[in-house]
């Protein structure tokens, strides 16, 4: 076969290098990579095989740029680009005759993104149904619309049957105090060791069914997503330290303000709250339905999160009674700063995010 010239250096050669069973063109001056007809597609999915969506890349290009100076390395012909929105740098150059692909050096992890972003935009798009709505009318709980996780959610799957099970005690017997108080967290022993240890503990103790079930959805839905982005051991070093930051806020407030000191506080909430604090900065183009009533809107994690925690805030001001708020606003700010310091390592190893989140 004819060596080709790198459409980039143009007086340079470009060498064949193998993807697997794909074999491609590469020029090691650059970095840049030739793909022939269908070529980039067997790649990307030789790297990422239970990808769902079908069809050829070319399909999904974008809004076409004008032509650039290099030439295709095959029929001469020059290269057009194609970029998904005026001003991203997410773009990609074709040969329209040929159906040829060059990527700069650095570029195939923004190819693959041609690929993501129609499914990204569908799953996030869906319209409601009224499975939807009666779901939501009859729990109260929002449901979610995202982009799907690369991986199984371990840790979030472990924390669901970890806190399951510890409620089995609970309901088992008629007096709960009995596990409430040891494990519980109580502001009057700040400063104990076993103080420090209920920090830990609180947050896998709940107080019947209804308890657990409006945390652990939340965890189901939010916890895969943000353990995707984080990885599982920083994901689950951030769940306890939510928890921790919401069990130190509530017993503060408890001395201070609220008077409370002697009552245990328990429950997932505090971590919780972080996770949505988390989800809202990281997912910030996801939607959650929200319900008024009977209307049900598709809102923003931005809007939906906002409402929560000003509803918190509210109830704290006026004491609404056997709630922890100040746990639950602790917790969420605790996950918004965490999120801030991590957002920029988060978005270069997520490009889909990445993009998603510029747009």
């Amino acid at each position: 076969m004819a060596s080709l010239d790198c459409p980039q250096c143009r007086h340079r050669r470009l060498d064949p290098i193998h993807y697997d069973a794909v074999e491609i063109d590469a020029c090691v001056h650059c970095g840049g990579l030739w793909f022939d007809h269908n070529e980039l597609d067997k790649v990307v999915r030789t790297y990422d095989p239970d990808y769902p969506r079908k069809g050829p890349i070319v399909e999904t290009l974008g809004q076409r740029a004008g032509e650039t100076h290099k030439q295709c390395p095959r029929c001469k012909a020059s290269l057009v680009t194609h970029e998904f929105e005026q001003g991203r740098d997410l773009k990609i150059d074709l040969c329209h005759a040929c159906q040829g692909i060059w990527l700069d050096n650095g570029e195939l992890d923004h190819a693959k993104i041609f690929y993501e972003i129609p499914e990204a935009v569908e799953q996030i798009k869906r319209e409601t149904t009224w499975g939807h709505w009666l779901f939501q009318f009859f729990l109260q709980l929002p449901v979610e619309f995202n982009i799907k996780a690369r991986a199984f959610p371990i840790i979030t799957v472990i924390l669901l049957v970890l806190n399951g099970l510890l409620l089995l005690p609970v309901m088992s017997t008629q007096a709960p105090e009995y596990l409430w108080y040891p494990w519980g967290l109580i502001p009057d022993d700040i400063g104990s060791f076993h103080w420090f240890l209920t920090l830990v503990t609180h947050q896998f103790l709940h107080g019947g069914w209804g308890h657990l079930l409006a945390n652990m959805y939340f965890l189901y839905i939010l916890g895969d997503n943000v353990e995707d982005t984080m990885g599982r051991i920083l994901f689950l070093l951030f769940y306890l330290l939510c928890g921790l930051v919401a069990g130190v806020t509530h017993v503060g407030y408890e001395l201070t303000i609220g008077g409370a000191t002697s009552i245990p506080a328990i429950g997932a909430s505090g971590a919780i709250s972080g996770l949505m604090g988390a989800y809202l900065y990281i997912f910030r183009k996801a939607k959650l339905t929200f319900m008024l009533i009977i209307f049900q809107f598709k809102l923003s994690p931005i809007w939906y999160f906002g409402i929560w925690l000003g509803t918190n805030v509210l109830f704290l001001i006026v004491g609404a009674p056997e709630v922890s708020w100040a746990a639950h606003i602790g917790g969420f700010l605790a996950g918004l700063v965490f999120s801030y310091f991590i957002y920029d390592s988060i978005l270069k190893t997520n490009p889909l995010i990445r993009y998603l989140n510029q747009s």
